[in-house]
């Protein structure tokens, strides 16, 4: 199912929830709806009902956490980060293949030099306290 958009434009099944996600990522602090409309570049801004519709359903989902500062005014905050949430996808997908070997080669194949030394660096750690604790 795809929404449109005030001018006529289809925004693909998700891409809403994705977008207020990214805003929400965005801000240090809970926000509230009024900030998550203001924070749209374009020119299709969602109407304030659609966004506390959409508010709702990530709250539903676990994806945020309501936060009531008074009878009226309601912020709203991601239960978990951005890395925290691709990170949770990536394992998932990883524990659903039948052959976890492959997967991660084809994986590794279209990381950059960049992107395998900062796997390199998250690992290490995590090497030494197993080889430790085994």
């Amino acid at each position: 199912m795809s929404g449109r958009t005030p001018a006529g434009r289809t925004r693909e099944r998700g891409q809403l929830e994705a977008e207020v996600m990214r805003i929400l990522w965005s801000h240090e602090d809970a926000i509230g709806a009024r900030v998550v409309q203001e924070s749209f570049e374009d020119e299709h801004v969602p109407a304030y009902t659609t966004l506390l519709t959409v508010l709702d359903r990530l709250q539903k989902k676990g994806e945020v956490v309501r936060i009531a500062t008074s009878p009226r005014k309601v912020r709203f905050r991601p239960t978990r980060s951005d890395g925290e949430r691709a990170g949770a996808e990536m394992l998932s997908v990883l524990e659903s293949t039948g052959d976890r070997e492959e997967a991660l080669a084809r994986f590794a194949d279209h990381l950059t030099a960049r992107d395998a030394e900062m796997l390199e660096r998250a690992l290490r750690p995590r090497h030494t306290e197993r080889q430790r604790a085994g």
